[in-house]
């Protein structure tokens, strides 16, 4: 089923606008990676993620709705709505303004996603701070942090700073590629491959929530060139130093857990790592294309030391984005969503099973979750104007506190979403990374204990 509008005119230069080309596709199915979540969405499940910039100077919040009118066109995928349909959700386009709104001290809550005329994105601005709130429905990072660079780009080139456009800023006055919107899982599905190996339940986090609509926002941030010099003194990448450090201090949690007390009580620790696929298949898509590596540690085997853990890691993650072992997981969900009595099952009664197979094979398998963007990459014309990129995810009833990391310049960002009352898987991960020599300063949206270490940064 296809909707066309064929009327549409070239701009100046003789090239088809841009919108042009989202009038010709005003309706088009959800990716393989975002079907499951419409059936999540809840007061307590938002499935957003925001990117964060903290500028030089206070926002001009006309020039950044400026900006952000200009891009629009260019990315006709995004300027979409949710919409249920008899057997599946599907994306339809939208013709409401999105306007710029004001932030919050609690971010990624209250969404608009479902809601007639509702965005799967936002943009947010609050003194010299701005920041894209993304539906996973809509993208991964991959694809929120190019529009986030075209946006900033953009706004920046209304105030006389003009920037280069490529691979990563596009022109707003460009066409959009069909290969931008292209469901990459289903081009490197095999079918007949075998379904990927499922482990026991994982451990999860105790601890009370805290009320709903309300997230504890914890960031660290550290030199990136020391953090850098720290992991290769372990023989780690930054990616794998920080997950080591991660499993540690949810190992310490464990520990002091009076529920986990005694071997026969005790679950696996396991650690949700994704990674862009497009490093590992050839791909221009901006919807999403992302999968994982399950790191975890057994404590019913023992106490495992950081450098044990890091070792873990390693052997891991060599294996787990390995292109065949990829494609196992990748062709298990396109496959499962093709499958013929799938497929004409009505949504309600999908709704149901889509949950129900979260339960067991997603949030159940996981004890937390930590993302490394890795460097932002912002554009040499107004890096400098930009102190700090913050990566903020959304955390669930079961995966309780989460990090996100990015680093821009020398900052390296390192922030925990929680929506439990207690803070101490991160009061123990700073501590850590403070105890291998690091400095670190920490900072809250929520008041709490200070951090502090003998000869080293306070965490305030």
């Amino acid at each position: 089923m296809m909707f066309t509008n064929s009327s549409h005119r070239d701009d100046e230069s003789g090239q088809p606008r841009a919108d042009a080309y989202r009038d010709r596709h005003p309706w088009y199915a959800l990716d393989h990676a975002a079907l499951i979540y419409p059936a999540l969405l809840s007061d307590t499940m938002s499935a957003s993620y925001r990117i964060q910039a903290t500028l030089d100077a206070p926002i001009e919040v006309p020039l950044l709705q400026a900006a952000l009118d200009a891009i629009r066109p260019r990315f006709p995928y995004f300027q979409i709505e949710l919409r249920k349909g008899f057997f599946w959700f599907f994306f339809e386009r939208n013709t409401v303004r999105n306007a710029v709104i004001g932030d919050s001290r609690f971010p990624m809550q209250k969404s608009a996603v479902g809601a007639q005329g509702g965005y799967l994105y936002r943009v947010r601005a609050h003194a010299n701070h701005i920041a894209l709130e993304v539906c996973h429905i809509l993208t991964d990072g991959y694809g929120a942090l190019i529009f986030f660079r075209t946006l900033l780009a953009e706004y920046y080139r209304l105030q006389g700073i003009c920037t280069a456009y490529d691979a990563t800023v596009f022109d707003p006055r460009g066409t959009p590629e069909p290969t931008e919107w292209e469901d990459s899982f289903s081009r490197y599905a095999d079918p007949g491959a075998p379904k990927p190996h499922r482990g026991p339940r994982a451990w999860h986090l105790p601890g009370m929530p805290l009320p709903l609509h309300t997230m504890r926002i914890t960031t660290g941030v550290l030199s990136l060139s020391a953090t850098l010099s720290k992991a290769k003194e372990y023989g780690a990448t930054l990616t794998v130093f920080l997950a080591a450090v991660f499993l540690a201090a949810l190992q310490d949690v464990q520990d002091a857990d009076p529920a986990s007390q005694g071997r026969r009580h005790r679950r696996t620790i396991r650690l949700q790592l994704p990674a862009n696929l497009r490093g590992f298949f050839p791909s221009s898509t901006l919807r999403n294309f992302s999968l994982f590596a399950l790191p975890e540690i057994d404590t019913r085997l023992g106490h495992y030391g950081l450098e044990e853990i890091i070792t873990r890691i390693r052997a891991i993650m060599a294996l787990s984005f390995d292109a065949k072992e990829l494609k196992r997981t990748i062709t298990r969900n396109v496959m499962t969503a093709k499958h013929p009595v799938i497929r004409v099952i009505p949504l309600p009664i999908k709704n149901i099973l889509m949950r129900m197979i979260y339960r067991t094979h997603g949030e159940n398998m996981y004890t937390s979750l930590s993302t490394n963007v890795g460097p932002a990459r912002m554009p040499s014309s107004f890096a400098d104007r930009i102190k700090r990129i913050d990566v903020v995810l959304p955390s669930t009833p079961g995966l309780k506190t989460v990090a996100g990391t990015v680093s821009h310049g020398d900052a390296l960002s390192i922030t925990f979403g929680s929506v439990i009352e207690r803070n101490d898987l991160e009061r123990l991960f700073f501590r850590r990374l403070v105890r291998t020599g690091l400095r670190v300063k920490v900072e809250s949206n929520h008041s709490g204990r200070d951090i502090k270490e003998p000869n080293h940064a306070i965490l305030q």
